[in-house]
């Protein structure tokens, strides 16, 4: 590319962006460990797989994710820059607030998981008919409340992933133009339909998939400023 930054901004974009992809690989191990279950039926209702999930595991997963998804913020703070920079300034502020409001909201959601895990064990454990019952409507209740955050989480991703493919597709942006192919809707699509294609695989990727899909698109653009000239 004969795109050039300066020194400064350079250092700025690698920090950041390091920041979005520590964002995607503990945000991804926390959620991973909450979720996980080898049996899969993650689409199935009534949230059973968190029966399989230590209360050692939900624990350590819901601080560990939590704690570490405001690094998002950061990561789209980055991203927005690298479409700025390359010509696409609207665009890039789009990305930026669009994301970061996103993960702000999809962070709620993930706060929200260990209420829903907690309810499950105790209806998988209760004895008493009337009580899982009541639990099972207080769940269902919960997940009322908490499924509009994910999917809001996700309709951005399509509004982002419309802009990444248009703006560096045409030359726009930071980026070569063939990470336009790596669109988060484009990879997050891929891991659902791998989980239900080949569940041995999916069953792995699944709890974690926007994380999985983040780390290679921060990867990425790490590699995209890699080949940055500096300093001209």
């Amino acid at each position: 590319m004969d795109k050039h930054l300066d020194a400064h901004l350079h250092s700025t974009l690698f920090w950041t962006g390091l920041a979005g992809l520590a964002a995607a690989l503990f945000v991804g191990i926390g959620e991973f460990t909450f979720q996980f279950s080898p049996k899969g039926g993650y689409e199935e209702p009534g949230y059973t797989y968190f029966a399989d999930v230590s209360f050692t595991r939900l624990t350590a997963g819901h601080f560990f994710s939590t704690l570490a998804a405001p690094l998002y913020v950061l990561g789209y703070w980055h991203l927005g820059q690298m479409f700025i920079h390359g010509g696409s300034k609207v665009q890039g502020w789009i990305v930026t607030f669009i994301g970061a409001y996103a993960f702000v909201v999809g962070n709620a959601w993930l706060g929200g998981r260990i209420y829903l895990a907690l309810t499950a064990h105790e209806i998988a454990e209760t004895n008493s008919t009337e009580t899982a019952q009541q639990l099972t409507a207080l769940l269902a209740n919960f997940g009322v409340h908490n499924e509009p955050l994910v999917n809001a989480l996700r309709l951005a991703m399509l509004v982002v992933s419309i802009l990444w493919v248009w703006r560096i597709a045409i030359g726009k942006t930071l980026f070569p133009r063939w990470v336009a192919v790596f669109s988060p809707a484009l990879l997050l699509a891929v891991i659902f339909i791998t989980y239900f294609a080949v569940p041995k695989l999916g069953v792995w990727l699944l709890p974690a998939a926007m994380n999985v899909v983040h780390f290679i698109v921060f990867a990425l653009s790490l590699y995209s400023l890699k080949q940055l000239k500096v300093g001209a």
